[in-house]
């Protein structure tokens, strides 16, 4: 018990003395632009697997993962090149490091389906050597995942990172004056409504165990929040005080719920048991909070507030309450909201005004810095980490959802078909 006590009252020194460093920096630190490392770039190839027709599908699906990734460009070379150097080499039952090198390829990938596996081999061409093999069970229906899977092992076997293309994303899509969930890969493939209303339902979010999830809806003219299971469809209310409930995060054990609610007047940060035993309201200014969001180890919950300079600011506060602390600063920037805890910890990413824009940008909580990673002349908003605590989703213009690389700033689209809304990641 004593051990117990003192760890996690280093825990909490630890995260105060941080939060005391970004305050008394928050002056003089300013909003720094992205600066890709290009040195870290990979290029790679992947020719299309051999013995099956799904080959071609699976590797371009893999082909396009990493070109997302920020840290791999494909080489550029032709379908003819390509075709007779891999032929070669499953003639001979080698690879032709230098030929490929030659070609462009600094990474190499190959792949072959049959009797129901994928075998696949990630090879280093310039040190000429394998640096990863595995066979993956698969079928039709799971071809897609299995090729997800395959990229997120060469991001393990490679950089000794995590990858994230076998998660799928949460978002909110709009038809005329409705507004319903949606799920779909990490790609922005096999999207499927998980709500069917002529509402609005909003604000989606993740329970730990990825078969449930916690949202927003007017399904009764106002703002109620829901629990919703992805695979049977079936709904309950969690939060139905009266007025205003909104905003639900699930905290990360599953077992509390941070939430808006206005049934004392003002939009203020609540957290509630699920078991409905507690309820703790954290905030009590008059003015309006939003957007909270749990640190990965819920002991605390950054959100927006407007309660000490009258336009919205990031704040931290502990989750069994206590005083908020301010992390950001108008000479930051004057508007700072949406704010979003990486799932190590270690970064807070959020909207703010640079310019007449709003971009994304992300706090450094040991560097105490803070990078706009989109730089974009579009609006973004809305962002939301990937498990990998690099990629970001976020809105762009109010109706696309892109994923920026927050090392590079490598930014692409994920679903460009407009009226898509507040991305959320699987955790």
């Amino acid at each position: 018990m004593q051990i117990a006590w003192c760890a996690a009252s280093l825990r909490w020194s630890w995260l105060m003395l941080v939060v005391c460093a970004l305050n008394g920096a928050a002056e003089t630190i300013r909003i720094e632009p992205i600066r890709g490392q290009a040195e870290d770039v990979y290029p790679f190839f992947i020719p299309d697997f051999a013995d099956d027709a799904s080959g071609a599908q699976m590797a371009q699906i893999i082909r396009r993962d990493l070109n997302r990734y920020g840290a791999f460009s494909e080489a550029r070379i032709t379908a003819g090149d390509a075709r007779t150097l891999d032929n070669a080499d499953r003639t001979k039952n080698i690879i032709h490091y230098s030929n490929w090198a030659n070609l462009g390829a600094m990474v190499l990938g190959k792949g072959s389906l049959a009797g129901g596996n994928v075998d696949f081999a990630l090879y280093l061409c310039g040190a000429q050597k394998r640096v990863m093999g595995k066979r993956y069970p698969y079928s039709s229906a799971t071809l897609r995942r299995v090729a997800h899977t395959i990229a997120d092992d060469i991001i393990a076997g490679l950089l000794k990172e995590k990858g994230f293309f076998a998660s799928r994303l949460l978002y909110v899509k709009q038809s005329g004056a409705s507004r319903n969930i949606y799920v779909c890969d990490s790609d922005g493939a096999a999207q499927r409504p998980l709500t069917r209303s002529n509402n609005l339902s909003i604000f989606p979010d993740w329970f730990p165990d990825r078969q449930n999830i916690i949202f927003t809806s007017y399904l009764e003219g106002r703002p109620i929040i829901y629990k919703l299971n992805i695979h049977s469809g079936q709904a309950q209310k969690l939060v139905a005080m009266p007025g205003m409930n909104t905003s639900g995060a699930i905290s990360p054990n599953g077992r509390q719920i941070a939430a808006i609610l206005d049934k004392d007047g003002m939009p203020e940060l609540y957290v509630l048991s699920l078991s409905g035993a507690t309820r703790t309201r954290l905030t009590h200014g008059r003015a309006a909070e939003s957007s909270p969001s749990w640190s990965p180890d819920g002991q605390n919950i950054v959100y927006s507030s407007e309660e000490q300079m009258g336009h919205p600011q990031i704040y931290i506060i502990a989750a069994s309450g206590g005083t908020p602390r301010r992390i950001s600063n108008p000479g930051m920037s004057p508007y700072c909201t949406s704010p979003a805890w990486s799932p190590d910890g270690k970064k807070i990413a959020f909207v703010a005004q640079v310019g007449g824009n709003f971009e994304i940008c992300v706090y450094d909580m040991s560097a105490s810095k803070v990078n706009n990673v989109t730089g974009n002349s579009s609006n973004d908003e809305a962002p939301s980490w990937a498990n990998n605590s690099r990629h970001i989703a976020f809105c762009r213009a109010g109706s696309q959802i892109m994923l920026v690389d927050s090392e590079t700033g490598k930014t692409t689209s994920l679903l460009a078909e407009g009226g898509c809304l507040q991305p959320q990641w699987e955790p």
